[in-house]
């Protein structure tokens, strides 16, 4: 059966928003059909999510797993962003997904803390203690000492995002601008819709490679469920030339 979209809003295209996110919908069109490939990752990405969280029905790290639906979130935001074509914004949402498997990593091994973070806006005092206790910094050195290689592996795109998109720094401006030389001045243009194939496919792995990265992070909580789910296999077949 043959499915057809609804019909936009009256007045949808009349504005330069709505316009843009036309402009972005076709992108995201034009990347599912061209980047077979890198569609069928995320794909798997997605269905590993999905059948984890699933699984998670009376684990008695049943607050771990709000985090692991949190990164799902993210990671299908960044989905959006990327195969539109926003890259640094892709990035941005890319350090959230991180983070949120990081936090649910803490949680895991740290039940302790998760009523001190649920009571972050209790007093000034609180908020000081959790602005201290979780840091990126001893988050990702927590990572490292239960997984150097996964610990490593999440440090590496994390940067990877703060250079990118994460932060207005220079990389992520200044690979938006492209300059047009005029005969008595220069022109600048903010680019919002990449369509640099090579720069799409680039975001693409990136993404991809933080979808497996938080999804092993989560995977050395819930090991004997991912194994019985199939999500540990298809995790190992994803990593795979990445």
């Amino acid at each position: 059966m043959k499915m057809t979209l609804p019909a936009p809003p009256p007045k949808w295209g009349q504005d330069e928003i709505s316009k843009f996110l036309d402009d972005a919908r076709g992108n995201e069109y034009a990347t599912f059909a061209n980047l077979t490939g890198e569609i069928d990752r995320f794909i798997d990405i997605d269905w590993s999510y999905r059948k984890a969280i699933e699984g998670l029905n009376h684990s008695n790290k049943w607050f771990t797993g709000f985090f692991v639906a949190r990164a799902h979130s993210n990671f299908l935001a960044a989905c959006r962003m990327g195969w539109s074509g926003q890259i640094p914004e892709c990035h941005a949402i890319l350090r959230s997904c991180l983070e949120n498997a990081l936090y649910g990593l803490y949680f895991a091994h740290n039940p302790d803390s998760q009523e001190s973070w649920l009571r972050r806006h209790d007093s000034a005092e609180s908020k000081k203690r959790i602005r201290n206790e979780f840091t990126i910094g001893k988050m990702l050195t927590f990572a490292k000492s239960l997984s150097k290689e996964e610990g490593e592996k999440a440090e590496k795109l994390y940067e990877n995002a703060i250079d990118h998109g994460a932060h207005p720094n220079e990389r992520a401006v200044m690979q938006m601008i492209q300059t047009i030389e005029k005969p008595n001045h220069d022109e600048f243009k903010l680019i919002y819709l990449v369509d640099d194939v090579e720069h799409l496919k680039s975001t693409m792995k990136t993404t991809a490679q933080t979808g497996v990265c938080t999804l092993s992070l989560f995977r050395s909580i819930y090991k004997e469920r991912f194994d019985i789910l199939g999500v540990t296999a298809t995790i190992d077949h994803i990593k795979k030339g990445l």
